[in-house]
């Protein structure tokens, strides 16, 4: 047994050792997790990595593997790499492992028989044989000062391992630093390799305060931001030189060397994109400045810079900050007794404002050598053939693929809208340039507007990754996940329930961001934009996207995707189900009926694009937690939002601009479907889903069209609505399996309706613009949606005898003469006692001052 499973490629000039951490699909049954499985390279020989079975299919056998590893590869080799059964020795697993000093530390023994210390207590803190040690410091008052950990609430260890031998140790540290009197919440995920002692460390900071956002507001300057002049992982010891690029290295001794990247160093370096809090740019300076004992010795634009350090047997260790420019401002400094590299903000660049519920993630390197991250492609065969991205566009038509191409090549690719205004910096590194919103200001210079990942272009990327193993797709996919998952989202507790840990929508339609950064509204913002303009808000239930961050962490194991995933999906949880107090409970009584609220009289959710999202995150964390709780919650929603009954009629979707997005909510039901197919359900929840999209379909059939052969109906008559008729292509083409007697008629009126987008999206300038470009990615995906459809032999059965399910009779799928499936309605009075069940005086005190902020003068914080 030997699959290939996928590539490296160094794209240096020069041979390089590099690391690299990859997601590897399993066709169900293929592997066992008892199977000594080994990664090998295209010569035969054993690579260095481990092993880790991530997720199962339902007969227990390995679906996902993440695989992490070091090697080396010469310059602009690609090397293959194949899963087989090993065949050597029995494992020799010797924990490396061993607690001193009262388990306050722990000792991790080499192979080459050093050894690295760990403090339990003190998150940062690393001893490399006693030759040197790391820790935290902040920049204040003119001098480094160690940072201690005010809490440690959590610590732990795992041994990573290969068929037969131990290869990392993967150690994790919670704790709470405390900054100007504020609590600065500080996660670490260490890996220390055993071979060498390369550590590859992501540390995660974030603000757990909760926002004040005064009339729905979000604007720099909240009361509870944290400002930050230099957060810095210090080493006690001088490093021996600094790289600073190709054309400059310096070396020891040194007194005080700088290197300080204050900006982009880009043409628009001075872009709006950076205001502060008073809607000013105040970058120090263009570019990269590197100084000697305060003055300035070299100028250049971007840098990289590395500090390597001797040790006493001539080896050397190699520090370095990933993305150093692209996360400005960001510094490296040598003393002639420590060496400090920057998390965030630079001591000669204003202080840094952490908006409450905003985190970053950095990686840093300290390593026996510069240690690169290597190209990785996916076998696109192997991934096919697993079954696992079913939806993955590996079949769109290569029209749409070419416009997608657009995305990464050409004028106005991703990478040129970044440049266009500058997006970067550590806050907006990785997001995506809203240009379409400029339309009514086209010759406005520098416009920002943030796109927030509407649509899920993250999961676009990510499919196009695997589809195409075209690098830029992975590498747009990573900046937009670590972007999405720190910046995007809400990360704190301790905000309204409807708020905490939601995905902030994309900045204002047709004004730009402002003081908003990537949040939603701005108190500098123009009031009355457009028509039913808000002008105020926080995060909302239609803008919930989880698929892309839940591929992300399949595809590269990020611990921050996966992080974000089930933080938003506990957020939207609770956005139509409430927390469970009396306060919520009468709140949600009180907008029972409101549209894009779930009516808590009848129990019934609304049909929109909001409900198909709450489908799709309760379906990515039953992907992630193999919770099946959440599948039932899945089929509740269905069941309670459409019925194969329904008098369609009654649902208005001729009114396009207040209904279009049902078809948002019947993918998710494809997705629901799909899954429940794959693990062979084909019980009255499943049937029930089924007939209620087919039903739906049916009516599609007779009464849809491309939207914009009505422009006179809409108020943007746009090509943004021909992208959004992909979808109807998607369920047709889902739809035909289930509905045998429709099937030519569907694929008939499929074919002319794609027919007519394409040549519509190939004629229009306007297939360049972001948010067409997320919807062509996560839409072009139609012929797989029908390649996906497998109905079960039961279903099939019951088909052919004309039954919806057992025990209830119909004469067809289409007709309304019998009502097979009862209402599904729920009673006011259940709700009030399911809520009075859970009565807690704690949990109503911690509602009330949250929701009224003004309460916490007499009843404390939350």
């Amino acid at each position: 047994m030997q699959y290939n499973v996928f590539s490296l490629y160094n794209a240096s000039a020069h041979t390089q050792r590099g690391s690299f951490c990859v997601g590897v699909p399993c066709p169900q049954g293929k592997l066992s997790v008892s199977d000594p499985v080994a990664l090998i390279d295209e010569n035969g020989d054993y690579v260095q990595a481990s092993l880790e079975t991530r997720h199962l299919w339902h007969d227990g056998s390995v679906k996902w593997l993440y695989i992490t590893g070091i090697t080396s590869l010469s310059s602009h080799e690609a090397k293959k790499y194949s899963l087989k059964l090993a065949t050597t020795s029995q494992p020799t697993y010797i924990n490396p492992v061993k607690p001193i000093n009262s388990n306050s530390q722990l000792e991790i023994q080499l192979s080459n028989g050093k050894v690295v210390t760990v403090s339990r207590n003190r998150a940062g803190f690393i001893n490399f044989n006693n030759e040197l040690t790391t820790s935290f410091t902040h920049h204040s008052d003119s001098k480094y000062k160690t940072l201690s950990f005010v809490h440690i609430n959590e610590f732990s260890y795992e041994v990573l391992r290969n068929h037969c031998h131990n290869v990392a140790v993967k150690i994790k540290h919670k704790g709470q630093l405390e900054i100007q009197n504020k609590a600065l919440d500080v996660e670490i995920e260490s890996t220390i390799f055993l071979a060498d002692g390369d550590v590859l460390r992501d540390i995660t900071i974030t603000n757990p305060a909760a926002s004040l956002h005064p009339n729905g507001q979000w604007d720099l300057g909240d009361p509870s931001s944290i400002y930050i002049d230099e957060l810095s992982l210090a080493v006690n010891k001088q490093a021996s030189t600094l790289v600073v690029n190709d054309e400059l290295q310096l070396n020891a001794p040194f007194n005080n060397t700088v290197i300080h990247q204050a900006s982009s160093g880009k043409a628009h370096w001075q872009s709006p994109v950076h205001v502060n809090a008073a809607d000013e740019v105040n970058l120090a300076h263009k570019g990269v400045n590197v100084y000697c004992n305060g003055e300035l010795e070299y100028e250049t634009e971007q840098c990289q810079p590395l500090a390597t350090f001797e040790l006493e047997d001539s080896a050397c260790l190699t520090l370095e900050a990933k993305e150093f420019w692209q996360h400005f401002p960001s510094v490296m400094t040598a003393t002639k007794d420590s060496t400090f590299v920057s998390l965030l903000g630079a001591k000669n660049s204003e202080p840094q404002e952490l908006q409450p519920g905003e985190q970053l993630t950095r990686r840093i390197t300290l390593s026996t050598g510069p240690l690169t991250a290597f190209d990785v492609t996916l076998s696109k065969s192997w991934v096919q053939h697993s079954s696992c991205l079913p939806f993955a566009p590996f079949n769109a038509p290569q029209q749409l693929q070419q416009l997608v191409d657009k995305g990464i090549s050409g004028d106005n690719s991703f990478f040129h809208k970044r440049d266009a205004i500058d997006e970067y910096g550590w806050r907006h590194f990785g997001e995506l340039y809203a240009d379409h919103e400029k339309a009514l200001a086209p010759d406005t210079p520098f416009f920002v507007s943030h796109y927030n990942n509407q649509y899920d272009p993250l999961c676009g990327m990510l499919y196009q990754w695997a589809v195409t193993g075209e690098q830029r797709w992975k590498e747009l996919a990573d900046n937009l996940a670590k972007h999405v998952a720190n910046i995007d989202v809400y990360h704190t507790t301790l905000d309204k329930p409807e708020y905490s840990g939601g995905l902030f929508w994309h900045t204002d339609h047709y004004v730009p961001a402002h003081t908003a950064t990537h949040r939603t509204y701005s108190k500098n913002q123009p009031t009355g934009v457009y028509e039913d303009h808000a002008g105020g808000g926080g995060p909302g239930g239609q803008h919930c996207y989880t698929n892309g961050l839940l591929h992300h962490y399949l595809l590269t194991g990020s611990t921050t995707s996966k992080q974000a995933l089930l933080k938003i999906c506990g957020w939207i949880e609770v956005y139509y189900e409430g927390d469970g107090t009396l306060l919520n409970a009468l709140l949600l009584v009180k907008n029972a009926g409101t549209e894009g609220l779930k009516n808590v009289k009848t129990g019934q959710y609304p049909l929109d694009r909001g409900t198909g999202n709450y489908l799709q995150a309760l379906m990515d964390r039953y992907a992630v937690l193999d919770d099946i709780s959440d599948l039932k919650k899945c089929a509740h929603i269905i069941k309670h939002t459409v019925s194969p009954s329904d008098d369609i009629a009654q649902r208005q979707l001729h009114n396009v601009e207040s209904t279009w997005f049902y078809t948002v909510f019947f993918q998710a039901v494809c997705r629901f479907i799909q899954i429940k197919e794959q693990l062979n359900q084909s019980d009255y929840d499943y049937t029930y889903a089924v007939y209620s999209l087919t039903h739906y379909v049916n009516y599609m059939l007779e009464h849809e069209y491309a939207y914009l052969d009505k422009p006179d109906i809409l108020e943007f008559p746009n090509e943004t609505w021909t992208g959004q008729d992909l979808r109807k292509l998607c369920l047709f083409a889902f739809a035909k399996a289930y509905m045998p007697a429709l099937a030519p008629a569907l694929e008939q009126k499929k074919q002319s309706l794609q027919q007519q987008i394409i040549e519509r999206l190939q004629n229009s300038e306007e297939s360049e613009t972001t948010r067409l470009l997320c919807l062509m990615m996560q839409n072009m995906n139609f012929v797989d949606y029908e390649q996906a459809a497998s109905p079960t032999t039961d279903f099939l059965n019951a088909l052919s005898c004309g039954r919806y399910i057992k025990g209830h009779n119909a004469r067809s799928h289409s007709s309304h003469d019998d009502k097979p499936f009862s209402a599904n309605t729920e009673s006011l009075i259940t709700f009030v006692i399911r809520t009075l069940r859970k009565f807690s005086l704690r949990r109503e005190r911690s509602q009330a001052v949250k929701r009224f902020p003004k309460l916490q003068q007499w009843l404390g914080k939350p």
